[in-house]
C-alpha cells in the first residue's frame, strides 16, 4: 500500500480586476480637427502636449497586466530586477508642461471669482454669470464651452478658441468628474496652469484605492500617463513625497525611481525613506492634511549631484532584495534569470596599478595647467 503524502497549496496573490474607460470625445475631436498649423503651434506653446490626448488609443490588455505588479507598500511596480514608478519630472516631459515652484495643494476658492475667470477663458462678466452652474456641482456645461470656440474660431481669436479648448480637456479628459460638465476644480486648475502635481497625485491615488478596493475603474487620461512614463526618463529633478489629489491624499517614494533616473542601485532603500505610508480621503483627516500641508512649505530639494555618477544598474544585494521582495507579493513571473547581467559589489583598499598610473598622470597635467595660469 502506497504511503500518503502531504500536499502543501502553492500561495497565490489575490489579484483584481480593473477596468479602463474613456469619455466619449466627439465634440472635443470635432473641435481640434478645425486648427490650422499656427493655431496648433500656439496651442503647444500655452498649453503643452494634452492636445494628443484625443488621439491616443490605450492599450487596455497591457494596463490589466501592468496594474497586477503594483506594490501598495513601496507605491511603485515591482518587478524581477527592476522597479518603476512615475514621478514629475517624466509627467513634465509627457505632457510638455513645466512644474511651478510653489506648494501644490489644490486651493479651490469657495466664492466664485467671475472677473478671474473672464480674464482667462476671454468671457465677459455676464457670459460667466448666465452660464456658471451651480446645481450641486459648480461650473460649465460642455456644450457652452463648445460653442464659444467654434464661435472665436469663425473670428479667428486664436487665444481664446485655444483657452476654451484646452479647459474642456482639463475638465472632460484630464479631471473628469461629471459627464458632459467642466467643474471648479478643472477650471481652477486651468487657471493655476500647474496640473502635472495633481496629475502624478491622481494615478497614484486611482491605482490605491482601486487596489484597495479589490479593482474597479481608472480614468482614460490615468492610464495614458500610466502607460507613457515608461519610456520617458529625465535627468535629474527634485525629490519630494506626499501629494494632495481631488480625492484625497496619498504618498509615493522617489527613491524606488533611482535607477529609472539613471542612478546605480547598491542596496534596498533604507527603511525610514519608506516606512510611512500616507492614504485617506477627502475630509476623513483634517488634522493629518493640515500637518501635511505645513511640512510642504518646508520640503528641502536635491538636485541629483548627492546621488553620485549616472550609471542605471543594480547591485546583487539590491537584485537579492528584489527577488526576495518579488516572492514575498508572490507576483506572477516565470523564473527566468534578470535580462542584464549585473556587476558583483567589490569593496577594495587597492586599485590595478594602470589606473594607479594614469591617475598620477592625470594629477601631473591638472597641476601644470595650475601653474600656467598663475
Amino acid at each position: 500500500m502506497d504511503t500518503p503524502t502531504d500536499t502543501v497549496k502553492e500561495a497565490k496573490r489575490h489579484t483584481h480586476t480593473y477596468s479602463f474607460f474613456r469619455e466619449p470625445l466627439t465634440a472635443l475631436e470635432g473641435l481640434s480637427s478645425l486648427m490650422t498649423a499656427f493655431c496648433l503651434k500656439s496651442f503647444t506653446d500655452n498649453y503643452g502636449n494634452i492636445l494628443t490626448l484625443l488621439e491616443t488609443v490605450v492599450d487596455t490588455p497591457a494596463l490589466q497586466t501592468l496594474v497586477q505588479f503594483y506594490d501598495p507598500e513601496m507605491r511603485c511596480f515591482t518587478f524581477q530586477d527592476y522597479q518603476l514608478a512615475p514621478t514629475l519630472e517624466e509627467y513634465s516631459i509627457i505632457l510638455n508642461l513645466k512644474i511651478k515652484d510653489e506648494v501644490p495643494f489644490i486651493d479651490i476658492p469657495k466664492e466664485v471669482n467671475i472677473k478671474s475667470i473672464s480674464a482667462a477663458l476671454y468671457l465677459s462678466i455676464k457670459e460667466v454669470s448666465n452660464n456658471w452652474k451651480s446645481n450641486g456641482v459648480s461650473g460649465f456645461p460642455l456644450k457652452f464651452l463648445v460653442r464659444k470656440a467654434k464661435e472665436e474660431f469663425g473670428k479667428e481669436n486664436w487665444n481664446a478658441y485655444n483657452a476654451f479648448l484646452a479647459v474642456a480637456i482639463y475638465g472632460i479628459v484630464m479631471f473628469p468628474n461629471v459627464p458632459n460638465f467642466v467643474d471648479s476644480t478643472a477650471v481652477h486648475l486651468f487657471m493655476g496652469k500647474n496640473p502635472v502635481p495633481t496629475l502624478l497625485a491622481d494615478t497614484y491615488y486611482a491605482i490605491h484605492s482601486q487596489y484597495e478596493k479589490g479593482g474597479g475603474a481608472i480614468n482614460c487620461f490615468l492610464q495614458l500617463l500610466f502607460t507613457w512614463f515608461f519610456s520617458l526618463l529625465p535627468s535629474k529633478g527634485p525629490f519630494v513625497k506626499t501629494r494632495e489629489t481631488l480625492k484625497g491624499c496619498i504618498n509615493y517614494n522617489p527613491v524606488v525611481s533611482l535607477r529609472q533616473l539613471g542612478y546605480t542601485l547598491k542596496d534596498k532603500p533604507a527603511y525610514h525613506l519608506v516606512a510611512e505610508t500616507v492614504y485617506f480621503e477627502k475630509g476623513s483627516d483634517p488634522e493629518k492634511l493640515r500637518r501635511i500641508v505645513v511640512a510642504w512649505k518646508k520640503v528641502r530639494k536635491h538636485y541629483g549631484v548627492h546621488l553620485g555618477k549616472k550609471d542605471a544598474l543594480a547591485l546583487t544585494p539590491y537584485v537579492e532584495w528584489i527577488e526576495k521582495r518579488v516572492g514575498n507579493l508572490l507576483l506572477p513571473y516565470d523564473k527566468v534569470p534578470p535580462l542584464q547581467k549585473q556587476p558583483p559589489l567589490i569593496l577594495s583598499d587597492f586599485v590595478p596599478i594602470e589606473l594607479y598610473k594614469n591617475a598620477l598622470v592625470a594629477n601631473y597635467r591638472l597641476h601644470e595647467r595650475e601653474q600656467e595660469t598663475l
